[in-house]
Formats: C-alpha cells, structure tokens, sequence
C-alpha cells in the first residue's frame, strides 16, 4: 500500500462504492480503474493496485467483488484450444 497515497485510496472507495440491498459493495475493476486514473499508475499490474484498495474497502464496511478477468483481453475463436 506504501505506493499509493491513502486519501487517494479512500477517494475510490468512496467514489466506486454502491449500495445494494445486501450492503455496500466495491468493484475492484472498477476501482482499479478508477485509481489509475486519478494517480496516472497505469503500470502497477492489476494485483498490486487490488490489493493496496482491497484494505482499504474492508476497513471502510464494504464487501469486495473481485471481477477481474485476467486474459479478458485475448480473442479465443471457435475450435481453438484453451
């Protein structure tokens, strides 16, 4: 976490934070995303930026939905093996 600075943690889980009828809930795509943006990080890989907000959400009463697809971004055709 020592990367980022907190206030522009808290900032994210404030801004990514929805509320749903099972409690608050924070994307971490979104907030990974979300903290890129405003830090100008767009080189940490998606882990460490997860993990430096993840914290942060939990401290904060959010439950954390982890919806990164690795690989998302690799076209797979029919027929081609996994």
């Amino acid at each position: 976490m020592g990367q980022f600075e907190m206030i522009d943690l808290v900032t994210v889980i404030n801004d990514c934070t929805t509320g749903r009828a099972a409690g608050r809930l924070v994307s971490m795509a979104k907030a990974v995303e979300e903290l890129r943006v405003l830090t100008g990080d767009f080189i940490s890989p998606d882990e460490i930026v997860a993990n430096a907000l993840s914290p942060v959400a939990l401290q904060r009463g959010c439950a954390v939905l982890f919806d990164e697809q690795p690989g998302a971004d690799i076209l797979r055709t029919p027929g081609q093996d996994a």
